[in-house]
């Protein structure tokens, strides 16, 4: 008797055809699924950025820094009379009512009484006060004596840079809460889009310095988030460390 061997061959390269049709259709199908999540997804993120770099933009302006040397202790008054600064142009006169004097870690309160700037170092204070101004500085008022002589001291490094203002983070929450849907439109947020921010110090310590939350972020889908640290100027002209987080959905 003479057996008929049949080849499997065929019939098994035909499985494995088969079987790699229907793994693609499965990896068509899961992209065709999953594709529109993950352009959202990169949609948000985009907009997370954009929205970031609008708050911090919004938040921005100049604000100018000079050094004055005050080379002899102060008596026998405990203040200094810098009307030399005004004199002599080195601060616009619109500017007077917005400075900010400094000296290791300390800010002195100051009074304007044209021609005088007096600024309350203490008796005997001697060195670098550093002067900052800026139509975001709130100035700290003097009520001492008024009797300091003015006296030309050696002026330097005078130099503008933009900054992020506190002030100025205050009006933006200001306008989340009066008109969101405005500032939203302001800030070029698409529709159907919505989103919160908050300012941490540098410790992030709760509460945040500033919260413009409208709502509870949704628990039933994504909620993109970025903090970004920054350094900001507080309205008496100090510099300070902290963290912008911005949230998204």
């Amino acid at each position: 008797m003479i057996k008929k061997i049949v080849s499997k061959k065929g019939t098994s390269h035909v499985g494995v055809v088969v079987s790699f049709v229907i793994f693609v259709t499965f990896l068509v199908f899961l992209y065709i699924i999953i594709q529109p999540v993950t352009v959202r997804e990169k949609d948000k993120d985009y907009i997370l950025d954009y929205l970031t770099l609008n708050l911090v933009g919004n938040s921005t302006g100049d604000l100018t820094t000079m050094i004055v040397n005050v080379v002899d202790p102060v008596e026998p008054h405990p203040c200094i009379n810098l009307q030399q600064i005004i004199h002599d142009d080195q601060i616009p006169g619109y500017m007077i009512n917005n400075l900010s004097f400094m000296a290791n870690g300390e800010t002195f309160t100051y009074s304007v009484s044209s021609p005088n700037i007096l600024v309350n170092t203490g008796y005997g204070f001697q060195g670098i006060i550093t002067i900052v101004y800026s139509e975001d500085i709130t100035p700290l008022a003097y009520d001492g004596e008024t009797g300091c002589n003015p006296k030309s001291y050696p002026v330097g490094y005078v130099k503008t840079f933009s900054e992020i203002f506190e002030t100025k983070m205050y009006e933006l929450n200001e306008s989340y809460y009066l008109d969101y849907e405005g500032l939203k439109a302001y800030l070029g947020i698409p529709k159907g889009t919505e989103f919160n921010f908050y300012i941490y110090d540098s410790q992030r310590s709760e509460p945040p310095i500033i919260k413009a939350e409208i709502q509870e972020p949704p628990t039933d889908r994504s909620v993109f988030v970025q903090e970004t640290p920054i350094q900001y100027v507080d309205e008496n002209g100090n510099r300070l460390f902290g963290f912008l987080m911005v949230e998204v959905w």
